[in-house]
């Protein structure tokens, strides 16, 4: 299997949690894979990543990659219940539609935080280009947190939202070595790469410093990275060898 997606780092396989989440559905699914870039988004089927390459199939989205790998037998609920199940479900939207969208305006709109991201982001894309995609898709990150509203709410009312989602991570955590017990599940696979990649902001934002303060956040982070990150070296090199 071929997993489409954005590169990282040496430290991190992606710097999309979506992607970082997929890399990790394959490495609990214990699926053999490859990651693959592409330059032209539009050619795939969202015009997004990840997109997972099966054959002549193209999967789109995290989402779908996980049912699939679930309709060939993979199970990221291990002994959960029925309750259990639903609550992972609220746990996960809960992170990637409100939490996420913390990490994404730091990112891309605090002007400190995107000196260095843009580096990350674009560094790649030949000199003469560079700033005009950049800030290029910098005006769409934009336009959409505009949308969704986080931009348009006060640094105060924004960090409420976001304390009361990491509240919820906290609590359900509860001691627990991963989110719903003993084993890492799906919540896992989405919930820890959005808090990593806050942890790792380069600025100590609001946000990163929130997460900072709830002392069980980063030690469960380690644990999920020791647990069902892919290998960021063996990611990186095998874009390398795609790229030959």
């Amino acid at each position: 299997m071929k997993l489409i997606t954005f590169p990282g780092d040496a430290q991190i396989a992606s710097n999309s949690p979506f992607c970082l989440k997929a890399m990790c559905l394959l490495e609990m699914a214990k699926v053999d894979w490859q990651p693959e870039m592409v330059q032209d988004f539009a050619s795939l089927p969202l015009g997004k990543v990840p997109v997972a390459r099966v054959g002549d199939t193209m999967i789109p989205d995290s989402h779908n990659i996980q049912a699939y790998l679930e309709s060939n037998g993979a199970d990221f609920m291990p002994g959960l219940n029925r309750n259990e199940k639903a609550a992972t479900h609220a746990l996960i939207r809960t992170v990637e539609e409100s939490l996420r969208l913390g990490l994404v305006h730091d990112r891309w709109l605090n002007d400190d935080c995107w000196a260095v991201m843009k580096e990350a982001f674009f560094g790649a894309v030949p000199e003469p280009m560079r700033d005009q995609a950049a800030e290029e898709a910098r005006g769409h990150v934009r336009a959409g947190l505009m949308s969704e509203g986080i931009a348009q709410f006060s640094p105060e009312d924004r960090q409420a939202r976001f304390d009361k989602d990491l509240e919820v991570i906290e609590s359900t955590l509860d001691g627990k070595p991963f989110l719903f017990g003993d084993t890492p599940t799906a919540a896992d696979a989405a919930v820890a790469p959005v808090l990593d990649m806050i942890l790792t902001l380069p600025v100590a934002t609001d946000l990163r410093k929130a997460t900072e303060a709830r002392p069980v956040l980063a030690p469960y982070v380690a644990r999920v990275r020791d647990a069902i990150y892919p290998d960021a070296g063996k990611v990186m090199q095998g874009f390398s060898v795609a790229a030959e």
